[in-house]
């Protein structure tokens, strides 16, 4: 299937998609059941939340193409209750499902009509808009970041540097009322204030890592700071 050359970031996600489904048809049903790197959740509830993940960006989607407001979720319950009850899933079945939402995905996106691509959506009632064409990314994102939560030798170091400089920079606002520091990245030259800006402590690194430590996936020795300790940070998502 084509895609759209107007949406930015779809090739990569489409790149990024086919790795992570190729992935997975390595595992079987002991596989699926294992832990992940998120706590509390198997790598079913990571392979299902990905799927209906999928599923709520084309709610969005379709949203936008026919001018109704919609959210990606019915709630935040829904959204728990629907990866708890698929997480348990024969590894055939976690498959079968995450190729056929991921081909929705990229159908209603080559779907939506280049004139409301600048449309804004927004992931909850009354929560912040973005436009439709920044779904790609989003969900690139997504992708990405469970992809290597999945412990199957896929990691953080395997994203290219200009993604993880992207990733760094999107963090930043969700950290605004988080702890002061400023990070530069080693490799991209990449440099973030987060917090109250200029103050705190500067933490170096490659951008992958930087970008793994803000999203709360610790740092495994791999950064340095100016200072004795790195600030603590609880997961992004």
């Amino acid at each position: 299937m084509e895609t759209s050359t107007s949406i930015p970031h779809l090739v990569e996600m489409v790149v990024a998609t086919t790795r992570y489904l190729g992935a997975l048809t390595e595992l079987d049903d002991d596989d699926m059941r294992a832990p992940s790197l998120l706590p509390g959740w198997s790598r079913g509830h990571v392979v299902t939340h990905l799927a209906r993940n999928a599923d709520a960006f084309c709610n969005l989607l379709h949203g936008a193409e026919s001018g109704e407001e919609r959210s990606m979720y019915p709630s935040r319950e829904q959204r728990d209750a629907d990866i708890e009850a698929g997480a348990g899933r024969s590894a055939h079945d976690l498959r079968v499902d995450s190729s056929a939402s991921c081909g929705r995905l990229l159908q209603a996106i080559n779907e939506l009509d280049v004139k409301h691509e600048d449309a804004l959506v927004s992931g909850a009632a009354g929560g912040s808009t973005f436009p439709a064409r920044d779904i790609a990314l989003r969900r690139r994102i997504e992708v990405e970041v469970h992809h290597a939560d999945l412990d199957l030798g896929f990691t953080h170091r395997d994203w290219d540097p200009a993604f993880a400089d992207v990733l760094v920079e999107r963090v930043k606002d969700d950290r605004a009322d988080g702890p002061a520091m400023v990070l530069r990245a080693t490799d991209t030259g990449g440099l973030w204030k987060y917090g109250v800006q200029g103050q705190g402590p500067e933490i170096t690194g490659r951008a992958c890592d930087l970008a793994w430590y803000v999203l709360g996936r610790g740092d495994d020795g791999a950064l340095g700071s100016d200072a004795d300790t790195l600030p603590d940070l609880g997961r992004w998502r």
